[in-house]
């Protein structure tokens, strides 16, 4: 109780004396105070600590005075009214950097004060940057952190450092030893010449770029059919190289194309027209880093190709190469195989006469330089031109197809002026005239099937011409001739006499089928154009045949439509007989040939029939109902199927005599 009233006591002294004193008690202590004393973690003066990744700086507070309490960040004022911030804790932390004042107040007898300073720091910001060459860029920014600080030392984990004065531009560059293939780089704030406590940032482990700047180079140069140009770029980890480009042998300028990556890429120039100018290209290479020269890398222009379609060859021309010791020579690719190879720069024309006409080609002109290095035209293409009038197709004939009963052209490939792609351009005459009409064409086939013609009721006559890709006709074929067989007459077969061979006919073959479409016979004709078929079976009533040719001087046949011959069944009927059991002519009956069923009835002169039977050839013996019918004339009908099953009724009148 004795403490508590003597600290009022000395509260109501301060505040009575403060009304007339300064409102900051550390550099304007009421007039009645005595001076006390702390430590600030141990230290008498101004202490100095970091702040480092939200942990704060905690200060600690020994009183050489009893009774004391403490404001950690005073800012001025009586800080024994209410609010003013005293406190008996002994341990505060700073989380923020800057400049605070501890003010000590001790109520010991009248009361005394003392003031200590705390300088507050944040750890240096910074950057890393590994640069080519094995090389790291370290840049400390000139911001509010760095202000604090005097001076800052860089160690770069090799045992090596570097003190770093405060400017507007810090930056340190480091060369490590080519064991060394990551690094870790740590900052450190100085004041004074002293490392602020705990202020020290460490790096993440930075890997180390092996690679040098000057590896940055143009790999491949290929102008694109709209103009453009795609360059091949090799970049290295942690440069940016840019595209420059000439126009016309002119100064170099910026495409605006950066590339940042180690590794190969693509990059288009589309601001430009390649297939109109001539242009060069480039890279300047900066890595970024302090005392870092800009590198240039190799030249490498940009090749164009024009490629020209003439008779029966193609000319290929483009511009000589500028002047360049790294030149190996010109490739010259077609269809995207390496045709030539030209050695000489000099060498600006090139005739490709292996060409066939109607094909395209397609070429690029690759411009071989050291080192892998290639400039590349844009494909050009172009189709194959000639005048060559192609020969007559060989071995045409037309033939008459067994199954299908349609007439088939066939002919087989010219022995010049051939191309990989072609028509046939057939020509057809139905009269038997020579006038012909182009019926059809028909591409990359030498057979042609005619759904239009019908070989059974005539023969058709055609012509051939090949065209090839360049649209050059041969000379049409002689005209062929399907072979038509038909009968002129009762008694014959009859075919036609035109070749259905570009050659004269050597012999003809007669097949014999059944009714079944049986092949029974084959029978030799030679040259003839008509055959009886009683010579070869007289008691048969139907035959179907067809006609083979052979052409002169070669292999092959031709084959006319199917004909079926049939003769007519025959029927003799008696107009009289004499049933006198004297064996001649006792019955009337009919007779004849290909004859198969048949009835005969026989009729008074009333129309009554008197007899019937199923079996004419039977006949009848005069008898009605058995006995011996009367002499004088009678009526017969007679009903007949022949052997094909055809039907036809023969009538009329018999006289019976005995």
């Amino acid at each position: 109780m004795r403490r508590y009233l003597l600290f009022l006591f000395s509260c109501i002294c301060f505040t009575g004396v403060y009304a007339q004193q300064s409102t900051n008690w550390c550099t304007n202590p009421p007039s009645n105070a005595a001076q006390g004393g702390f430590k600030v973690n141990g230290v008498n003066g101004t202490v100095k600590g970091c702040a480092f990744q939200n942990n704060g700086f905690e200060v600690t507070v020994e009183g050489a005075v009893a009774n004391d309490s403490y404001v950690f960040d005073y800012k001025g004022g009586d800080p024994t009214l209410p609010n003013g911030g005293l406190t008996n804790v002994k341990k505060f932390k700073y989380f923020k950097q800057g400049t605070y004042q501890i003010l000590q107040f001790a109520s010991n007898g009248t009361g005394s004060i003392a003031c200590q300073t705390v300088e507050v720091y944040y750890p240096p910001n910074f950057t890393v940057r590994a640069c080519s060459g094995r090389q790291v860029q370290v840049t400390i920014p000139d911001d509010s952190t760095a202000q604090r600080y005097d001076e800052f030392r860089i160690d770069w984990g090799d045992g090596t450092t570097n003190l770093v004065s405060k400017s507007s531009n810090m930056k340190s560059l480091h060369t490590y030893s080519s064991a060394s293939s990551t690094a870790r780089v740590l900052v450190s704030g100085l004041v004074g010449g002293e490392v602020v406590g705990g202020c020290v940032k460490p790096s993440a482990d930075i890997a180390l770029n092996t690679t040098p700047l000057s590896s940055v180079a143009i790999r491949k140069v290929t102008v694109r059919d709209n103009g453009t140009v795609a360059i091949l770029v090799r970049g290295t980890q942690g440069a940016a190289a840019e595209v420059e480009v000439s126009e016309n042998n002119g100064t170099y300028r910026s495409s605006g194309q950066l590339m940042t990556t180690n590794d190969t890429t693509t990059v288009i120039v589309s601001n430009i027209n390649a297939l109109n100018n001539d242009y060069c290209f480039r890279l300047s290479a900066k890595d970024g880093c302090e005392n870092t020269s800009t590198q240039l890398s190799n030249v490498v222009c940009a090749t164009n190709l024009e490629v020209t379609a003439q008779n029966r060859q193609n000319e290929l021309k483009w511009k000589q190469y500028p002047t360049d010791p790294n030149f190996l020579g010109y490739r010259i690719v077609r269809n995207s195989s390496i045709a030539q190879v030209i050695p000489s720069i000099g060498t600006t024309t090139q005739i490709d006469a292996n060409v066939v006409c109607g094909e395209q080609y397609c070429y690029q002109l690759v411009v071989q330089l050291s080192g892998g290095v290639e400039s590349v035209s844009s494909l050009k293409c172009v189709k194959a031109i000639s005048n060559i009038i192609p020969s007559v197709v060989r071995t045409p004939s037309v033939s008459v197809d067994e199954s299908t009963q349609k007439i088939h052209v066939i002919s087989t490939s010219p022995t010049s002026g051939i191309t990989n792609s072609y028509r046939l351009v057939y020509l057809r005459s139905d009269d038997g005239s020579n006038n012909f009409k182009e019926i059809a064409t028909q591409s990359n086939s030498f057979l042609y099937i005619d759904n239009e013609a019908n070989p059974a009721k005539q023969s058709y006559c055609y012509k051939i011409q090949y065209e090839n890709a360049c649209g050059n006709r041969s000379e049409p074929t002689p005209p062929l001739c399907s072979v038509y067989l038909t009968s002129k007459t009762t008694t014959t077969v009859d075919w036609t006499s035109q070749s259905p061979f570009g050659v004269q006919v050597n012999q003809y073959e007669l097949e014999i089928l059944d009714e079944q479409g049986v092949l029974v016979d084959q029978v030799p004709v030679g040259g003839n154009l008509s055959y009886n078929p009683e010579v070869y079976n007289p008691d048969q009533q139907l035959f179907r045949y067809r006609i083979i040719a052979y052409p002169q001087g070669g292999a092959g046949a031709s084959y006319s439509n199917f004909f079926v011959f049939q003769r007519e069944a025959t029927v003799f009927v008696p107009d009289a007989f004499s049933p006198n059991d004297d064996n001649i002519n006792d019955k009337f009956a009919p007779k004849g040939q290909f004859l198969d069923t048949s009835k005969l009835i026989i009729y008074n002169r009333w129309g009554q029939p008197l007899f019937e039977t199923n079996n004419a050839f039977d006949g009848w013996d005069g008898k009605i109902n058995g006995q011996p019918a009367s002499e004088g004339t009678y009526i017969y009908r007679i009903e007949i199927k022949d052997s094909l099953g055809k039907a036809f009724v023969k009538t009329g009148t018999v006289l019976l005599a005995r």
